[in-house]
């Protein structure tokens, strides 16, 4: 599915399981009503992240970012060819992001990815996630 289709439920302000579940899953009323919410929240919450290709919290800010910047960000992605009708919501994503980043000063940018990836209260980043490699490391001073 395009970008479009999901930023059409993740740009309400209000968007919640139900909305991905009936409107993209088909999924029925009655069917939904007998989910424990505990297990609709989580099957959501992986949706989302295997859609975005990021945990939940990174790409749920950047698409937070982008909608309350959207009357500079909007014709910012129409500059720079970044169709939401075309790419996966990954891609929209990944272009998103650059296109901020490239909006900002070089001193703001570390401040704002770490602002993005701090996990929320409650959620935690597997180990491996978090140890650089060493070609990650050596890359940093070039």
């Amino acid at each position: 599915m395009p970008a479009a289709d999901w930023l059409e439920i993740f740009m309400r302000p209000d968007w919640g399981p139900d909305d991905l579940l009936i409107d993209l899953a088909g999924m029925e009323v009655d069917t939904l009503l007998s989910l424990d919410l505990v297990d609709a929240d989580e099957l959501v919450l992986d949706i989302f992240e295997e859609v975005t290709a990021r945990h939940w919290w990174i790409g749920n800010r950047i698409i937070q970012v982008v909608q309350s910047s959207w009357d500079v960000m909007g014709p910012e992605a129409i500059f720079n060819g970044v169709d939401a009708d075309k790419l996966s919501l990954a891609a929209w994503l990944d272009a998103m992001l650059v296109l901020l980043l490239r909006r900002m000063k070089d001193e703001s940018a570390p401040m704002f990815v770490a602002q993005l990836e701090l996990p929320p209260a409650g959620e935690s980043i597997p180990e491996e996630e978090m140890a650089m490699s060493e070609g990650q490391f050596l890359s940093m001073g070039e």
